[in-house]
């Protein structure tokens, strides 16, 4: 599933790494640009609850193949046929309602296979390649795309989508579920019961405000960077294999980090390690914008913490989510949770951009190539994610807490 999802991703942030070369080709404000961005993850949105749903009822691996070969084609369509804004944010938005039938229903499929006790780890262990194929996308289609252009960038990065179906389809296995998910005393209850409970949605406001911060951050680090290479001298062609191989190794930092915040998880509990590790990322989101113009090591340096500590609890919230819902309706549960997280990113990436527009000199943007001002932006996402952490702790004080693994005793 590792393998599968990373080679089916690589394409999610290619178009942030080529975004440099189009803003200028394609003659892109900051809203548009967002807007195209906003595409994908919309797409996601539009498709993420079915396919939960889909996953519940025919099984992760099938619906896995079938949304990776989407992801492929449309990726690879983009790459030979887009031409400006309206044909880029039609073909991103279906390349995102295949990217929907991804990660969820390879979760419902690792939920069946692992115990409550071993399930942050695992669901971390699967992210951490989430993470991998988030920062390979920079690191590939960034530098090919600054010598053979952006249409090679972006086809190398979408066409590992298709062996990614493959990989799923010949090795990947759904078991039945012999396994109690710890809400197995739930089964019982209607899935209208699950929704009225206020713990569950305590969870996934949590997650909304985490998904607030983190996905428009990979899609805008990179052209931020690059704005901070071209604001330190370097031309256009190096600034964009900089901005990429940077941005990705920041993303990179947190290849390992989900796999360990779900490991503290399953020690200390759900809502604790999304106290602690949320209380990291926020002010790296507060600060980092404000930092262009600052010497390469410092914005390196930030930038991995900020890539290591945005990222550690993503698993955390599924974990947690599939203890305090039924077994069988895991993969719905989830697939709304996507979609409410999803959702917000599809608001904050656009927010990204709008706020660039804003605080920026459209005419001091034009002479320079790249927006100057990004202080603000960035912050933004950081004001707004405190509703994570303060969601966690009153997840903690629920009864419900003590069905998570490490909840109250």
């Amino acid at each position: 599933m590792c393998g599968a999802q990373l080679s089916a991703m690589l394409g999610w942030f290619n178009f942030s790494a080529v975004l440099p070369i189009l803003r200028t080709e394609w003659n892109l404000t900051g809203a548009m640009a967002g807007a195209i961005l906003t595409g994908c993850q919309a797409g996601y949105v539009l498709s993420v609850v079915a396919m939960g749903y889909l996953a519940d009822r025919i099984g992760g691996r099938r619906t896995f193949v079938a949304c990776a070969l989407a992801t492929g084609l449309f990726g690879s369509v983009f790459a030979l046929h887009a031409y400006d804004f309206s044909s880029a944010l039609i073909l991103r938005t279906l390349m995102g309602i295949g990217l929907g039938g991804l990660y969820v229903p390879g979760m419902r499929t690792l939920s069946n296979w692992y115990s409550p006790g071993e399930r942050g780890k695992a669901i971390g262990i699967y992210t951490c390649s989430l993470v991998g194929a988030d920062a390979g996308g920079y690191y590939v289609a960034g530098p090919i795309a600054a010598k053979y252009g952006w249409q090679a960038g972006i086809l190398s990065t979408s066409i590992w989508a298709f062996p990614a179906a493959l990989i799923a389809y010949l090795f990947v296995k759904d078991r039945p579920s012999t396994l109690l998910n710890g809400a197995g005393q739930l089964d019982d209850l209607s899935f209208r019961s699950v929704l009225k409970n206020k713990s569950v949605w305590f969870i996934n406001l949590s997650y909304v405000g985490h998904m607030w911060e983190l996905y428009p951050m990979r899609a805008w680090i990179g052209p931020y960077l690059y704005a901070c290479a071209r604001n330190l001298g370097y031309g256009v062609s190096d600034a964009v294999t900089l901005g990429s191989v940077i941005s990705a190794t920041c993303i990179l930092m947190g290849a390992f980090s989900p796999g360990i915040g779900g490991w503290l998880s399953d020690r200390i509990g759900r809502s604790k390690s999304i106290f602690t590790i949320m209380s990291a990322s926020i002010p790296c989101s507060l600060i980092y914008g404000w930092l262009i113009g600052s010497q390469l090591w410092i914005l390196i340096f930030v930038g991995f913490l900020y890539g290591f500590w945005i990222v550690a609890d993503t698993a955390i919230f599924k974990a947690g989510l599939s203890e305090l819902v039924p077994e069988k309706f895991a993969g719905t549960a989830l697939g709304i949770q996507s979609f409410l997280g999803f959702g917000a990113t599809t608001v904050a990436t656009a927010v990204f951009g709008v706020t660039l527009d804003l605080t920026n000199d459209p005419v001091r943007v034009t002479a320079l190539g790249y927006f100057p001002s990004w202080g603000w932006a960035f912050s933004m996402l950081g004001i707004i994610a405190l509703i994570s952490p303060a969601s966690a702790v009153l997840l903690m004080r629920t009864a419900d807490s003590v069905k998570m693994a490490g909840g109250k005793r």
